[in-house]
């Protein structure tokens, strides 16, 4: 293609003629009123959008600082005559931008990808404002006369967007999907919204509105903290980002389902759950593409433009820019007002408000294929488009509904009398919506729907309706129809009856009608074979008297023919003579009126020739009768004379009066030729003054050319002074550079000189922190050995106290129930108690001697708190200690970062923030591990039963409520829960004791029970 912005696609393609559609194109536009100088303004515009796409930019370096020119100069030039703007000024508003900075004008050279950036924006811009002056220009035309009064409706059609989903999606895909979000609302709120309000009122479960309703979406990109809002504060907020965007939308809306927060994503992705699918966003240039902002330098280069359509319509974006600066862009509504998202979103806000007042109609297209071929449908591709549209889902729920409902009226109207079928179906209660739940149920028995909540009835009985899931109306509809089947079947068989004796009777009258009509016909057929035969005859006889006869005329042939030629010559010759007749007849009379004719012309030739000679005459008859005498003149006139004379004066009157008319004609016409002579002299006098004014405005001009050729001389002058001084300036700037450069090489050399030095006191720094890390590690490592150590052991000790303990309360216990059963049945009773409390006195003790020999008798106790003092110290002692050393390790960290460059720095700096979780790790863990010794080391005291030796009367009601006390709690601890065995030892269910009973500790009067669950743990963790 000749143009860069056609040469992805061209019409051979979809199979277009670009020849027809141009001329189809011409006269459409031409039916709304753009033609003449309007279409060719139009078309010189889409010729400036097609030769910006032809511009290319290549970079270039000047001075260290990287630009970029155009390198196409043909196509620039193409593109400056047809926007009527220099070269010069196109280039340096492609190429340049000017910034003012508190009063001073700044100059940024742009890169070679930021001019072609720009130069599109401008090339898309014109495209808006042409398409935008077209629909405009449609829509004037269009309108109707007084529809501005709501005189007239409309019949709209919305050819909607289509949900895309590409493998990048931009800011332009956002938009779109928006659109389809609030229109997807639109549709779930007329086809849906409705039947779930009439369900609620009717007291219906609901169906599952959650997969269609896309409120949540909405929210998330129309909320108060929305996306949209998210992205516009984003847009008017000082060095605003795409990356800042993406993180405070994910913040904000952190609480959102719709919202897909992937830990995979990169800072400028983020995804949204649609209701067709979730799709990720690629959030780069979305501050750029919402600000939509044409740099200034080109808008005012478009505003120079000597196209009025491109004038006129970037004035007028420059006029509004204007306003929308001075009336205050800090305030939010106002700085917002010209984003994208903001026109969309208003844009988009009016439609829908305009189908709320509309009555719609959704239709659903489907492409089949995606290579555009007839009769070919690509199954999975329209699928797809079903599922993204949201058919499948709405199909789903119109399944799980109830599409058809009756009112009871119509329900008892219809089907009650299918009551005869089934022999417990009594219709007599009062109720009219009970009578007709029996009824449907009856009818509808056996049959279950399939929904989300399980098998479920085929219908449910609102307030005021019977409510049918898909196939149950259709069911009861079926056994209505085959009621009435049977009915129809015995009414057909009747009718058929009928109508098969009247059929009988019928053909017995045409059988009857039939032979008389057979009869008919052979006697008629009889008599025309006796009238053919009668024809035949006729015929043969007339054909014989048809020869003879033309016999007879062969014979007279040439007579015929004589008398045929004859008959022919006569009229011949009466034609000839009344064609002679004709022409002589035609003879005469022209010569008859040529006669006439002259006849005339010759009496007025006579007339005048006695008109001459009578004035001759008269003339001569007048000087002889004149005579002269004496002193006078005598007349003696003949009154013949006078009349020839009065007869003369009339002809003669007559003739001046022809000739005044003659003399008044010329007349006129000489006034007619003076009057042009005027004009045309005027015309002439005209002429000349012009030509002399011209004359002296050449000569003005002239003059005023002798000057500017003089002033352009002496500007050439001072343009090659300038360019000189240029040159010099140049050559010091370049010296002033070469200098800096040098320096600034020298500083950089110093620069990474202290960077070396810094990385050697760094690795210096950093192998030493290691080895001190490496020692405080293995103090830590040898410190919780030892307490580890310390741990087990005290673990041992109790353990065995316990078990010893055990086996003496097993003993108390056995010695308990023997005294007690002995006391219950034995005749000797106060003997037998005196022999049981001196066994019980000896168990005492032994027990005393057992907690003295353990350590756990009261004269020890104050020994046992010393040691648990000091153990506590020295814990305490180690925690100090500890804290000291990690105090110290944290300064080191601390200079270590303040020595570090800021470029080591950056890379070192995760190794530091490791090295200090550890730190921090390790001191948590130890503080831990002496919190827990310290518990150990306040829980670890012994317990033992305090039984008074020297009380040997105690009383006899506690002794065997306590036995019973220690019985319950013995046969609870050995009873397993699982099987209910009893078990002595531990053998039960595994080798180590780990079978379910019910407590694995000791009882309460056992050693050190907690201390040991305790530990136990401790030694796990």
């Amino acid at each position: 293609a000749d143009f860069n912005y056609l040469s992805t696609s061209s019409a051979q393609e979809h199979g277009f003629d670009s020849g027809e559609e141009w001329i189809e194109t011409v006269d459409a536009l031409s039916t709304f009123g753009i033609k003449g100088d309007a279409f060719f303004d139009v078309m010189r515009s889409l010729c400036i959008i097609l030769q910006l796409g032809n511009l290319t930019f290549e970079p270039e370096v000047v001075y260290g600082e990287e630009r970029s020119s155009i390198s196409s100069i043909e196509a620039l030039a193409k593109l400056s005559t047809l926007m009527g703007v220099p070269e010069s000024e196109i280039e340096t508003a492609m190429t340049k931008r000017f910034m003012m900075t508190r009063g001073e004008e700044f100059t940024i050279s742009l890169k070679d990808t930021e001019a072609r950036d720009g130069c599109d924006a401008l090339a898309k811009e014109i495209y808006a404002r042409v398409f935008d002056y077209l629909v405009r220009n449609i829509n004037e035309c269009t309108e109707p006369k007084g529809s501005a009064g709501g005189v007239y409706g409309t019949i709209s059609l919305l050819d909607i967007f289509g949900f895309e989903s590409f493998q990048v999606n931009r800011f332009e895909q956002l938009c779109i999907n928006y659109a389809n979000e609030r229109l997807q609302q639109k549709y779930v709120v007329d086809n849906f919204r409705a039947i779930k309000v009439e369900y609620e009122e009717e007291g219906i479960n609901v169906f599952d509105f959650s997969l269609i309703d896309n409120s949540d979406v909405m929210d998330l990109l129309e909320g108060k903290m929305g996306l949209m809002v998210q992205l516009n504060e984003e847009c008017v907020r000082p060095n605003g980002g795409d990356e800042s965007f993406v993180y405070k939308l994910k913040v904000v809306c952190s609480d959102s389902n719709r919202l897909i927060q992937d830990n995979l994503h990169r800072p400028y992705e983020f995804g949204i759950r649609h209701y067709a699918a979730p799709i990720k966003y690629d959030a780069r240039k979305f501050i750029e593409r919402n600000l939509d902002k044409i740099p200034n330098d080109l808008l005012k280069c478009a505003c120079h433009s000597a196209n009025p359509l491109i004038r006129q319509e970037f004035q007028r974006l420059s006029d509004s820019l204007k306003e929308g600066q001075s009336t205050g862009l800090k305030k939010r509504s106002a700085a917002t007002k010209h984003l994208v998202a903001t026109k969309f979103r208003s844009q988009l806000t009016s439609l829908m408000s305009i189908i709320e007042e509309s009555r719609t109609r959704y239709i659903r297209c489907v492409k089949p294929n995606k290579v555009m071929r007839p009769r070919t449908l690509d199954h999975a591709h329209t699928v797809s488009q079903l599922e993204s549209a949201g058919l499948v889902t709405a199909i789903v729920i119109s399944r799980e509904s109830f599409p058809n409902r009756l009112s009871y009226d119509v329900i008892m109207e219809r089907f009650k009398f299918l009551t005869y079928k089934y022999a417990d179906c009594h219709l007599d209660t009062a109720d009219i919506k009970q009578d007709s739940e029996i009824l449907i149920s009856h009818l509808l028995a056996g049959i279950t729907a399939d929904t989300h909540m399980g098998r479920v009835r085929p219908f449910a009985c609102g307030k005021t309706k019977v409510y049918f899931r898909v196939g149950a109306l259709e069911r009861i509809e079926t056994i209505r129809q085959e009621y009435y089947a049977e009915r129809a079947i015995q009414l057909q068989t009747w009718m058929r009856s009928l109508q098969a004796r009247i059929h009988y009777l019928i053909m017995k009258r045409g059988m009857i009608l039939l032979e008389s009509q057979i009869r008919c016909y052979l006697v008629r057929r009889s008599y025309k074979m006796k009238l053919k035969c009668a024809l035949i005859v006729q015929c043969f006889i007339r054909r014989v008297l048809a020869k003879l006869e033309y016999l007879r005329r062969r014979n007279n042939h040439a007579a015929t023919v004589i008398q045929t030629r004859w008959r022919v010559i006569k009229p011949r010759r009466e034609f000839r003579a009344a064609h002679l007749a004709s022409i002589r007849i035609q003879s005469i009379a022209r010569m008859t009126i040529c006669k006439k004719i002259y006849a005339a012309k010759k009496k007025e030739r006579d007339a005048e020739h006695a008109m001459e000679s009578r004035m001759t005459m008269m003339q001569q008859n007048f000087d002889d009768a004149s005579t002269v005498g004496g002193g006078g003149t005598v007349f003696s006139v003949d009154e013949g004379l006078l009349e020839e004379v009065e007869t003369m004066f009339e002809f003669l009157r007559k003739e001046i009066v022809v000739l005044r008319k003659k003399n008044t004609k010329l007349k006129r016409e000489l006034a007619e030729s003076e009057a042009e002579k005027r004009e045309m002299f005027n015309h002439a006098s005209s002429t000349e003054h012009a030509f002399a004014l011209s004359k002296i405005r050449s000569e003005q001009l002239t003059r005023n050319n002798a000057q500017l050729t003089e002033n352009a001389n002496r500007f050439k002058k001072e343009i090659s002074k300038l360019k000189t001084e240029l040159k010099t300036q140049q050559y010091g700037h370049e010296l002033q550079l070469r200098d800096m450069r040098q320096e600034f090489d020298m500083a950089l050399e110093r620069r990474d000189a202290e960077v070396k030095t810094l990385e050697t006191k760094l690795q210096t720094t950093t192998a030493m922190h290691k080895r001190e890390v490496q020692l405080i590690t293995d103090d830590a490592e040898r410190t919780r050995e030892e307490n580890y150590a310390e741990i087990m052991r005290l673990r041992e000790e109790i353990k065995r106290t316990q078990d010893s303990h055990q086996d003496y309360l097993s003993k108390l216990m056995g010695v308990l129930e023997t005294t007690q059963a002995n006391r219950s049945t034995s005749p000797h009773e106060e003997e037998l108690i005196r022999e049981k409390d001196s066994q019980i006195l000896e168990l005492n003790t032994e027990l005393a001697k057992l907690q003295k020999s353990t350590g756990t008798t009261p004269q020890d106790n104050k020994t046992r708190k010393d040691t648990i003092r000091s153990m506590k110290y020295i814990v305490k002692k180690n925690r100090e200690h500890r804290k000291v050393r990690v105090h110290e390790i944290d300064q080191l960290v601390n200079q270590l970062e303040v020595r570090l460059s800021p470029d080591v720095r950056s890379e070192s700096q995760n190794i530091i923030d490791s090295l200090k979780d550890a730190i921090q790790y390790d001191e948590k863990c130890n503080s831990k591990m002496d919190r827990e010794v310290v518990n150990m080391i306040e829980h670890s005291s012994s317990y033992y039963i305090p039984l008074d030796v020297n009380n040997q009367n105690a009383d006899y009601g506690a002794i065997v409520a306590e036995n019973q006390k220690l019985r319950r709690k013995l046969e609870k601890k050995y009873t397993c829960k699982k099987c209910g065995f009893r078990r002595e030892k531990k053998d039960h269910h595994d080798d180590d004791g780990s079978g379910d009973f019910g407590d694995s500790t000791m009882i309460e009067s056992d050693v050190g029970g907690s201390s040991s669950k305790f530990l136990e743990s401790v030694v796990e963790e």
